[in-house]
Parts: C-alpha cells; sequence; structure tokens
C-alpha cells in the first residue's frame, strides 16, 4: 500500500509538472499578480477575436473547396474543419460563467491552443497537399499558385487576429505560413526564384510585426496594470484614511471600552443640550465593591463588569438620556426634561432605578458577583452654570452619598455647597507649610473587658485650625491623601506619639493608625521602622491599624508593607472590620494580631438579628485565634452586649473618650498608684478586677492600667 501510494504522488508530481510547462508555453502564467493577469486577459482577447479567426480559415477553404470538391486535402481538411466548428460551436454560442470562462481556467486554454495548433497543421497541409496536386498534374497550369497565394493570404490574417495571443500567433506563423514559404521555394525553384523569396521575406516581417504588436501589448497592459494598481492603492490609502478618521473620530467620542460617551463628548453633548435651551439631572455615579472583583477575578472580568454597567444604565434611563464614563469605575448621566428645581422627582427616580438596575447580580464565566453605585446629582438648568461647574457639584454630592450609605441619588444642595466650600478652603490650607504647626494628637483608651484595664491608647489625629476652627479627619485625612501630604503628616505625628508612649510604663500599648495611601507607598514600613528604632520604644509595644481601603488600593505593596512591619515586632489590626466589602479575603491573605469590628456591627446588635450578626463575627474570629475589639462602644448596653458576646477588647464613649497628653499622663499615674494601694491592702492576695463603670462625663475612664 504504502509503496502504490508513492508510485501514485511521483505520478501525480509527474503530471503537474508538466501541465505547468505546456501552461508557460502557451502563455497562461500565474507566477506573480501581474503575468497571471496578462495571462487571463490575452486569452480573454481570443475569444472576442476567435470569430475573425474561424472566418478567415472557413472563406478561403470554402473558395478552394468549391473548385476541388472530390480532392482528397479537401476532404480530409473539410472533416477536421467541421469537428473544430462543431466541437467550439458552445463557446460561439453561450456566455460562459465567470468562474469557468476561458481566461480563468488553464484547461480551456490548453483547449484552445491545441485547435489552433492543429487548425494550423491542418491548413498547412491542405494549402501545400493540393497545390503539389494540382503541379503535378498539369505542370503547366498556374491554379496551384492561386491556391498557393490564398494560403499565405489567410495565414497572414490568422496570425493578425492572433497577434495578442503569442503561442498562438507562433503556432499560425511556424506551423502554416513557413511551411508554405518552404513549399513555395520548392515549387519555384526552376523559375522565378526571386518570387518566393519575396514571399519569405512578407511572412518574416509578418511575424516580426506579431512579435512588436505582442510587445507593444504587453507595454500598454503594463502601463494600464500599474495605473490599475496605483489606483487601487490610492483608493485603499483613501479608504484606509476615512477609517482611521471614523475610528480617531470615533475613540475621539467614545469609550473604547463601555462604549459609552467619553468624558469630552459626554460634556460637549450636555453643552449642546444647555444651548439649545435644554435642561435636566447630571448625575456622577461611582461603582461600589469594583476593585475587590478586578483583584478577586482579574482585570478581565473587571471589563466585563464595566461593559455590564454601560449596557444596564443605558437601558435602564430614557433613551434621550446621555451616558458616559469619566474614567475608571467612575460614569455620570444626565437625564433631560422638566420640570426641574421646582419638582424633579420624576428625573431623580429615572437615575434611582439605574441604580438599582445596578444592584443586580452580573453573570460572570465563573461566579456570581454584584456591586452597587453611590450617585450624586445636581440640576442643571440652560442659563444657571455650565458643565464643568455641575460636575463638581455633583462630585460633592456623590461624597456626601457614599460617607452617608446613600443607594439613591442624592441631590446637590445649599449644605453640600457649604461643606464643599469648606471642603475647598481647608485644601487650601493643608497646601501651606505651616499647616503641620496646628495638628496634635488625642488618646483614647482601649478597654480589656474581661479585666477593665486600658490595653492601650489609640492615638487619634487632631487639627484645630485658628480660622476654620476644629477640622475633623474624616475631611482633613481624604483631602491629604489627595494632594500627597499625608505621608509628611503621618510621620511627624507618629514621631510625636512614640516620643510621648515610651514614657508609659509597660505593657501598655501605643495604637496608631496608617493611612490607606501611606501604607501603599513602596517604602512606607522601612521609614515607619527606621523612626521607631530612633524613639526607642520596643516595637511589640506598637500596634498599627490598617483598614480595608489599603488593601484595596495596591493589595500587594500593602501586604509586603504589613510583613515587614510584623518581622519587625510590630502588632497589626484591621480596622473597620464589617464596613467594607472583602475584609474576610483579607484575614486569610494577611496575618493580622487583632481585629477591630467597625462600630456599624456594634450598633446593629442593639436589636436581635444585630446580635447574632455580631455573635457569629466574634466567634470566627475567636477560632481564627484574633483578638476581638468592639469599637464605638456608646453606652452601658453596648458594653454588657459585647462582653456577653465574648469580644475580649473595647472602645468608645462609655469606656472613655480621647484624651489630651496631660490627661493620659494623669490617668496612667492615677491608675497605678491606685494598683498599688490595693496590693498593699490585700497584702499579696488574690486581685479582682474592678468592674468597669460608665463614663463620669469627663475624659477619665473608671479602669485601671493592665500591670
Amino acid at each position: 500500500m504504502r509503496a502504490s501510494g508513492a508510485i501514485t504522488r511521483f505520478h501525480g508530481g509527474i503530471r503537474v509538472t508538466l501541465l505547468k510547462r505546456i501552461d508557460a508555453i502557451i502563455g497562461f502564467f500565474d507566477d506573480d499578480p501581474f503575468t497571471a493577469k496578462f495571462s487571463r486577459e490575452r486569452l480573454r482577447s481570443v475569444r472576442q477575436t476567435i470569430f475573425v479567426y474561424y472566418l478567415a480559415i472557413l472563406l478561403p477553404f470554402a473558395a478552394a473547396a468549391a473548385n476541388f470538391p472530390s480532392e482528397r486535402p479537401t476532404r480530409i481538411v473539410g472533416a477536421i474543419l467541421f469537428l473544430a466548428v462543431v466541437l467550439r460551436f458552445n463557446h460561439w454560442a453561450r456566455q460562459p460563467p465567470p468562474e469557468k470562462s476561458e481566461d480563468m481556467s488553464p484547461g480551456a486554454a490548453r483547449l484552445t491552443a491545441m485547435m489552433v495548433l492543429i487548425l494550423s497543421l491542418a491548413q498547412a497541409y491542405f494549402y501545400i497537399a493540393l497545390p503539389l496536386t494540382l503541379a503535378a498534374r498539369n505542370p503547366d497550369s498556374f491554379e496551384w499558385s492561386q491556391i498557393f497565394g490564398l494560403g499565405l493570404l489567410t495565414g497572414l490574417i490568422q496570425g493578425a487576429a492572433l497577434t495578442s495571443v503569442l503561442f498562438a500567433s507562433r503556432a499560425i506563423f511556424f506551423c502554416l505560413l513557413f511551411p508554405l514559404v518552404a513549399a513555395a521555394l520548392f515549387l519555384f525553384s526552376a523559375g522565378n526564384v526571386f518570387m518566393p523569396l519575396s514571399l519569405a521575406g512578407i511572412v518574416a516581417i509578418g511575424y516580426y510585426l506579431a512579435l512588436l504588436s505582442h510587445k507593444a501589448q504587453l507595454g500598454l497592459f503594463r502601463a494600464q496594470y500599474d495605473a490599475d494598481e496605483a489606483l487601487a492603492r490610492t483608493e485603499r490609502a483613501n479608504g484606509e484614511l476615512i477609517e482611521a478618521r471614523r475610528s480617531a473620530q470615533y475613540r475621539a467620542e467614545y469609550d473604547g471600552l463601555t462604549g459609552v460617551r467619553n468624558r469630552y463628548a459626554f460634556i460637549r453633548d450636555i453643552e449642546a443640550q444647555l444651548d439649545r435651551g435644554g435642561s435636566g439631572v447630571l448625575a456622577v455615579i461611582d461603582l461600589d465593591r469594583f476593585k475587590p472583583i478586578n483583584d478577586h477575578y482579574g482585570h478581565y472580568a473587571g471589563d466585563l463588569v464595566l461593559r455590564f454597567v454601560a449596557r444596564r444604565l443605558q437601558r435602564a434611563l430614557p433613551k434621550n438620556a446621555i451616558v458616559g464614563r469619566l474614567g475608571g469605575d467612575e460614569f455620570a448621566v444626565f437625564v433631560a426634561g422638566k420640570p426641574l428645581a421646582s419638582d424633579p422627582c420624576e428625573l431623580v427616580a429615572s437615575c434611582d432605578r439605574a441604580l438599582a438596575r445596578l444592584r443586580r447580580p452580573i453573570r460572570l464565566s465563573n461566579a456570581d458577583v454584584s456591586i452597587g453605585g453611590s450617585a450624586g446629582g445636581r440640576i442643571v438648568e440652560a442659563t444657571e452654570i455650565g458643565v464643568a461647574q455641575a460636575l463638581q457639584d455633583a462630585d460633592s454630592a456623590l461624597y456626601v452619598a457614599k460617607r452617608e450609605g446613600l443607594e439613591t441619588l442624592k441631590l446637590f444642595d445649599d449644605r453640600i455647597r457649604d461643606e464643599a466650600t469648606r471642603l475647598a478652603a481647608i485644601e487650601t490650607e493643608m497646601s501651606k507649610r505651616e499647616a503641620l504647626d496646628h495638628f496634635s494628637l488625642a488618646y483614647q483608651p482601649i478597654v480589656n473587658l474581661r479585666t477593665g484595664e486600658i490595653s492601650s491608647f489609640e492615638a487619634l489625629a487632631r487639627w484645630h485650625h485658628p480660622r476654620l476652627g476644629e477640622i475633623y479627619p474624616s475631611q482633613f485625612i481624604a483631602i491629604a491623601e489627595r494632594n500627597g501630604r499625608i505621608r509628611e503628616i503621618t510621620i511627624a505625628l507618629l514621631g510625636k506619639a512614640l516620643n510621648f508612649a515610651k514614657e508609659w510604663e509597660p505593657p501598655c500599648r501605643l495604637s496608631f493608625n496608617l493611612s490607606a495611601a501611606h501604607i501603599c507607598g513602596d517604602n512606607a514600613a522601612g521609614e515607619i521602622i527606621a523612626l521607631v528604632e530612633s524613639s526607642g520604644i520596643q516595637p511589640d509595644r506598637l500596634q498599627f491599624e490598617i483598614t480595608e481601603t489599603a488593601m484595596l488600593i495596591n493589595f500587594d505593596v500593602a501586604r509586603r508593607n504589613i510583613e515587614i512591619l510584623r518581622e519587625a515586632g510590630c502588632r497589626i489590626a484591621l480596622d473597620d472590620f464589617g464596613a467594607g466589602f472583602a475584609s474576610l479575603v483579607y484575614l486569610r491573605e494577611i496575618k493580622f494580631d487583632k481585629v477591630k469590628i467597625d462600630g456599624s456591627l456594634i450598633r446593629s446588635a442593639r436589636d436581635t438579628a444585630g446580635r447574632a450578626m455580631l455573635n457569629g463575627v466574634i466567634k470566627m474570629l475567636s477560632a481564627m485565634q484574633l483578638e476581638s475589639v468592639a469599637e464605638y462602644i456608646a453606652t452601658e448596653e453596648d458594653h454588657k452586649t459585647a462582653l456577653l458576646l465574648g469580644a475580649e477588647f473595647g472602645q468608645g464613649y462609655f469606656l472613655g473618650k480621647p484624651m489630651s497628653d496631660t490627661q493620659v499622663t494623669a490617668i496612667l499615674a492615677e491608675t497605678r498608684q491606685r494598683a498599688i494601694e490595693a496590693l498593699e491592702r490585700r497584702s499579696g492576695s488574690d486581685r479582682r478586677a474592678p468592674t468597669v463603670a460608665p463614663h463620669d462625663g469627663g475624659n477619665r475612664p473608671a479602669v485601671r492600667i493592665a500591670g
């Protein structure tokens, strides 16, 4: 079987090689686009002149055959011509389909070449054999010369008719005309030799003219081909330029990922509507829980979520609404319509419905994910404010919506305007060099709920500005992170806290908050460790609190800095556990020593359902061997609940308000003195932990220091 297959392949290769050689001989080339096209054009021209060619064959033959019908050459060549006409009648009578025309089919081209060759040989036989027969029969008669001259004339006409196909023209000259010239030299050898020589010259000139005609056609076709190619290139270049312009126009106006309007086009569209006297609600939407999805499932999943969000906004809002992506996971919408400030309820309701649709689960290839969105809005009228200011106002309303945890649109109002004005003033003051001079620290105790002892103090940043008054950390920390001063403030306040805490008697610890932006700095941990070492305090007396926001900004850098701090001996606490959306993931990925339970869970524990949730959280932390701190204990009931459910530590106004340096020193000294007196009274007997009393209205908690 293998041998037969090899033989078949060998024969097939020979056949292909032979056919290519034949195609090259007859002028059907496909080596490159030019020769292939030229070959097809020449073969196409054969079809246009084939009638002239056959008429040039049939008319002279019919004239000669009419005078000598019984001669053998007449009968033989007549039969050949009849068969040729019958075989080629289909080509004359019907136009073949484009895919089977002669100019496209090598097989048809080979058949045409074979027919020209056969017909040329048949005519050569007729126009040589018949004159020789007549000359032999009657040497004195010149009837043969008429037949001979007719053959030369029809050959020249045929050669001229097929000059576009060099092989056909050559076949006519070499198979018909040159043999006739040779026969003429033989017949005139005994007479006027100049006659056959002149005929030979005429045929040679005809052959030369045929070659020149072919070369001229080739040159013309080359010029036409080059012109067509140049035109095609120009058209392609124009098409590419048009497409590039369209693409550039699209990229200039649409977001490449989601297909909605980009920031520039979004603003321009709103401005166009306002110029026409339109009005409406402009809303800025910031997605919630998007970054954990991006980090956990990858950027491809994040891109899919953004596309889903854009599509849902387009479907949920009215058809005349404008949807845009401002950047990242922030979108904006403009819902046109009236009435406005007097009764914007319907327009706001449209935005609320869109927000509700965003909260529906999104099916990815390997998981269902849920996101949400916070939105701030601004009523925009034609002559009121510009779009840029409206976006800024909507962004201010968005800030309030995120802070308050709203799931509906928050409209910009006078209160938000006043707050935005104050924030702008705070940002201006923050940028001044002397801003650090007005920062200070307060210290809030963290209490062991079982023993009532103060286990540590959390250092809390305070900023009292001479003109703006007391500025809350929730305001200035975000501004410091945004303008890049958070590192400078953190290092300055940490240095101040370390110098104060090293005077405390062990094992009382210092707990210090590290901002998300700072802990995500490349050299943050090294800088903090250097500061700790220079202060002389033992690292195990330090506890750094970090919120999950740091992991949301840059998880890898935050984890690396946390590991460096733990290796140096510092303790790490996860702050505000339960306030975010991915805390459990970070508990698994990062080693923490303590977890501070967010006050929202403490407050919710005042009812049965919330109590069960808090109980579950505390048990989970205990199973993970993590210390738990219940934050925001504001009432005696909160304290009892946290203690009953198993929380180890507590913090809040009920246990102790933030204190100044002087107050902390006094409470530590007083607590230490009470402990000494108690030891003396009991003379070494077992000490019983005093009950934690409610706050007495001042800054002094009724607790004692650990140790």
